[in-house]
């Protein structure tokens, strides 16, 4: 007997008397269907949060809006309103200077209610043309002012102010017309600059503002109850008193 023989020989004696239980193969096959089970459960459920991430987007997409949600173009869903994106362009803000102001009128201004509708600041009589209107108020109107003016009158208690303003590439000019009875002198229409110098217009003694002010302003009684404001921006300086003295109220 070789030396395989006695080693089958020995392996023989030392499993003598043993044998497998019969459940084994039960067993088995129970923890067989059991590892089964648990992967396709784990399966299902890793199949489940990919669809659920899948779907996600779509619902995002199809979802309908709430009714104050804003729609295409800004307009309010199941209202037909639409949101405007900005508001209306302010009319050109109030010069200063030193505490004295020259009130800008914007060239869409309409007559203010309770106001009297905006008439001939010389006359009274209805406005006219452009061109006529220059003519009534101003004998001289710098190159590059526009000669369509916007004026509107204001009444505040006994006193009636009439405005008128013209502007152009060239700046702007502003005549204002004050009607009140207690005028006395040019302090007393209220535009007095801080920092005045004495000046005559049409024979008139008026107040001029100092030259060290932001923009170019005069004024003066041209007759009992009748006071006058001229305005140029800062670009018509030099001209202010020819302005000034070109203005004619009848």
């Amino acid at each position: 007997m070789d030396l395989e023989d006695e080693l089958r020989q020995a392996m023989a004696d030392h499993v003598t008397g043993v044998s497998a239980p019969r459940t084994l193969a039960h067993e088995a096959r129970r923890r067989h269907q059991r590892t089964v089970r648990r992967r396709a459960t784990i399966a299902v459920a890793a199949a489940g949060v990919v669809v659920a991430i899948a779907v996600i987007p779509t619902y995002q997409a199809i979802r309908p809006q709430p009714v104050s949600a804003p729609g295409p173009e800004g307009r309010h869903a199941g209202t037909g309103g639409t949101t405007t994106a900005g508001s209306a362009a302010p009319s050109p803000s109030t010069a200063r200077s030193n505490g004295s102001t020259a009130p800008s009128v914007s060239p869409s201004a309409k007559t203010h209610a309770g106001t009297r509708p905006s008439r001939h600041p010389g006359t009274g009589s209805p406005r006219g043309t452009a061109p006529d209107v220059v003519k009534a108020l101003l004998a001289y109107l710098p190159d590059g002012i526009d000669p369509h003016d916007t004026c509107h009158t204001g009444e505040t208690g006994a006193r009636r102010t009439t405005t008128c303003r013209w502007t152009g590439p060239a700046g702007w000019i502003e005549v204002r017309l004050v009607r009140d009875d207690s005028l006395k002198g040019p302090g007393d229409m209220g535009f007095t600059p801080a920092s005045a110098q004495h000046a005559e217009v049409h024979g008139h003694a008026a107040l001029r503002a100092a030259a060290s002010a932001t923009f170019g302003q005069v004024m003066w009684i041209e007759r009992s109850g009748l006071g006058v404001w001229v305005g140029v921006s800062p670009t018509l300086g030099t001209r202010l008193m020819r302005v000034a003295e070109g203005v004619q109220v009848d």
